[in-house]
């Protein structure tokens, strides 16, 4: 077991405020500090961009989650581990992890300390620039499946089946058996069939009510966000039928007026669908935990689930400021990776 990292230099990217990613990340010197009792110190190889990321920085996000600057962004990592806290045995030098480390970041640097209560060995079948795809989109997809209660036989829809989240759902879902319907775009829609749909609707051609009809689906996972989603899937939805859903009505900036809206429409929403034959309407909110990305790992390992990396990117400052270019478009297929 290695405790010996001392204090010295690295060279991270950080985020010196709230604004455009552009003008608040500069690449600094910074300290690398051994790990606590119950941390895994990892050399960081690999990241990846969710919207998520670019949002924390520009500051959309800060009433729910407020960030002590400088700040080292990017939730996702793979790396190697280079040393470990006095308390770890499951962890040694030189092996593959990755993580979704949540709030504490550290994508960006060359090295980051790491709970161990969000850290699992990275898939053998990965690289580690493939398996910083996975952490984050690929945990809140199972996290989704567990939601709905998505098991064999679900006749289930997917709202931005082509997407980081979305991609690992369809997945995951035909790997558990069920009958699958993705939502993308007509140029995606090859690759969601190779995904293990069953079908493929083109959202800018039709809808699922006019394609399937009232009543044709037991769970909808919505990935792509917009009020839409909801009024259309309670029509689509059988008595009993359960909306997922990973995004809100509106995107932009999350201010108390809107705080309250939201948590007002969830109410609201619950309560219509109380009952045994009520719709459900189920937010998920990752908590992401080495459990279940253990989960993910071996549905990776069986050949399950694959990562799709749409691209490649630099793990430099150019090359986060082109990544977050791309993922603002929001027409990237499956994930955008950032690697040294």
């Amino acid at each position: 077991m290695d405790t010996s990292a001392g204090s010295v230099k690295q060279y991270s990217i950080v985020q010196h405020r709230y604004g455009a990613p552009g003008e608040v990340l500069g690449e600094v010197a910074s300290l690398r500090l051994p790990p606590g009792p119950r941390e895994v110190q990892v050399e960081v190889k690999a990241t990846s961009v969710n919207p998520i990321d670019w949002q924390m920085i520009e500051g959309n996000r800060r009433l729910i989650s407020r960030r002590t600057f400088p700040y080292t962004p990017f939730f996702d990592l793979a790396g190697v581990v280079s040393s470990v806290g006095s308390g770890i045995t499951d962890f040694t030098v030189g092996d593959r992890v990755y993580a979704d480390n949540e709030i504490g970041g550290g994508g960006a640097a060359r090295y980051v300390n790491v709970n161990r209560a969000l850290l699992a060995h990275s898939p053998e079948r990965l690289d580690l620039a493939e398996a910083a795809a996975v952490p984050l989109a690929a945990q809140t997809a199972l996290t989704c499946l567990d939601v709905g209660e998505v098991a064999a036989g679900t006749r289930l829809a997917v709202i931005g089946a082509s997407g980081g989240v979305g991609h690992f759902v369809v997945q995951m879902a035909h790997a558990a058996g069920a009958f699958v319907v993705g939502v993308a775009s007509a140029r995606n829609r090859d690759f969601v069939m190779g995904l293990g749909a069953d079908e493929v609707v083109d959202r800018n051609a039709t809808d699922l009510v006019t394609a399937y009809g009232d009543r044709s689906f037991d769970v909808v996972i919505d990935t792509a966000g917009g009020r839409s989603q909801w009024l259309q899937a309670r029509r689509i939805l059988r008595p009993g039928g359960k909306f997922v859903t990973i995004s809100r009505d509106e995107d932009g900036v999350v201010t108390p007026m809107s705080a309250i809206r939201m948590a007002s429409t969830i109410s609201a929403r619950r309560i219509r669908g109380a009952g045994r034959r009520g719709i459900k309407y189920s937010p998920v909110f990752l908590k992401a935990s080495a459990e279940l990305l253990q989960r993910v790992t071996t549905l990776i390992d069986d050949g399950k689930v694959t990562p799709h990396v749409a691209q490649v990117f630099p793990l430099t400052l150019e090359g986060v400021n082109r990544a977050i270019e791309l993922s603002r478009t929001g027409r990237a297929v499956g994930k955008l990776v950032l690697a040294r």
